[in-house]
């Protein structure tokens, strides 16, 4: 069969669950099937270099939002498809979807894979258009059958993200405080900003600990500021330490102690399977694929009215909280690899190919 020639539209490229979950993809994919191509939307880039050491086509677009912007960009998408002889697009999230649709009306031919990366894609106008235009895409991909609505297609696939569990079996020293770490897009939907409220109210009660925050603020910068703000006025700064954007997460999460999530809405985030792979103990809410993961015998799960009393909990029974991260950690070996997850992607792209000779 000749090499497949894929195009993966995201919206960016900053250090990210999705944007992780790509790159691990693009890495396994076989190079001898499948050429892999990758375009951000915007001008977000810090995951560029890492696509750049694997040798895969990366690029961004620079898009602003005007209408002249985006004009510019389908066709520097429509110009490299027609150069490359692009077979499938994989539309990563909403916007990219949208630039899938309009691309198939120049290349009508052209396969739509689409992947949304949460139960959340951003307001009930986007999950109609979602819905309705759905006969346009050729298969859905989600994280749990739990994510599956009306909006998707009926022969939707499930496909837990992965992790290269290898790179985070590290046995380093902890922290010599307690440490609760949160790493992700610095996103309102990922509330970290409720975390603040908890460390107020468990330093009143006398607890010695801190919070890590690894990652940066998306293309707005909002809510960074929002959380940075909220530091200062509740006086936790001695308790918090944004981290920023760092290329040591394997390193962090294995001197912590213990993940926390308390996201409004998710997917299946790739943090939560890097922190598992760390055999880290983790609180989470119950959202998204989430469950699917999460029980109690391997981790916290619980609701934000609950959180704190999670937090609480485990600074007071540290040994237990080992104990769930170890059979966390035994879980994710087991079922959430990268390589089946990509293997799984392969097989999706080489069958609408080879559907489509058939015809």
């Amino acid at each position: 069969m000749k090499k497949i020639k894929l195009l993966h539209i995201i919206t960016g490229l900053p250090i990210g669950g999705a944007e992780k979950v790509l790159l691990d993809i693009c890495r396994h994919l076989d190079g001898e099937k499948i050429n892999s191509f990758v375009v951000g939307l915007n001008h977000e880039n810090s995951m560029n270099s890492e696509f750049e050491k694997s040798e895969i086509f990366v690029k961004n677009l620079h898009m602003k939002r005007d209408i002249w912007s985006m004009i510019k960009s389908l066709r520097t998408l429509n110009n490299l498809i027609k150069e490359q002889d692009i077979k499938i697009i994989h539309a990563h999230m909403f916007h990219p979807l949208v630039f899938a649709y309009l691309l198939k009306l120049k290349n009508p031919k052209i396969k739509i894979v689409f992947t949304s990366h949460s139960e959340n894609i951003g307001s009930k106008l986007r999950e109609k258009i979602t819905k309705y235009l759905k006969s346009f895409r050729d298969k859905d991909i989600v994280f749990s059958k739990e994510m599956i609505t009306d909006m998707y297609k009926d022969d939707t696939l499930v496909i837990p993200n992965g992790v290269d569990v290898k790179s985070f079996e590290l046995d380093l020293k902890k922290n010599s405080d307690f440490t609760f770490i949160s790493v992700g897009v610095l996103r309102e939907g990922k509330n970290h900003i409720a975390l603040i409220e908890y460390a107020k109210n468990l330093k009143n009660l006398g607890y010695k600990f801190q919070i890590q925050i690894v990652g940066s603020g998306d293309a707005s910068g909002d809510e960074q500021k929002n959380i940075e703000n909220a530091i200062k006025k509740a006086g936790v700064g001695d308790i918090f330490k944004m981290l920023g954007t760092r290329d040591d997460i394997p390193k962090l999460l294995s001197q912590a102690h213990c993940f926390v999530m308390p996201s409004l809405y998710e997917g299946l985030p790739i943090s939560l399977l890097e922190a598992g792979a760390s055999k880290l103990a983790v609180i989470t809410t119950a959202v998204g694929a989430i469950p699917s993961l999460i029980d109690q015998e391997c981790g916290y799960l619980t609701n934000l009215k609950e959180f704190e009393t999670k937090m609480e909990y485990v600074l007071n029974h540290k040994n237990e909280a080992v104990q769930k991260g170890q059979k966390l950690f035994e879980k994710i070996n087991k079922k959430y690899s990268i390589k089946s997850t990509a293997i799984s992607h392969q097989e999706i792209y080489c069958g609408l190919i080879t559907k489509k000779s058939l015809h």
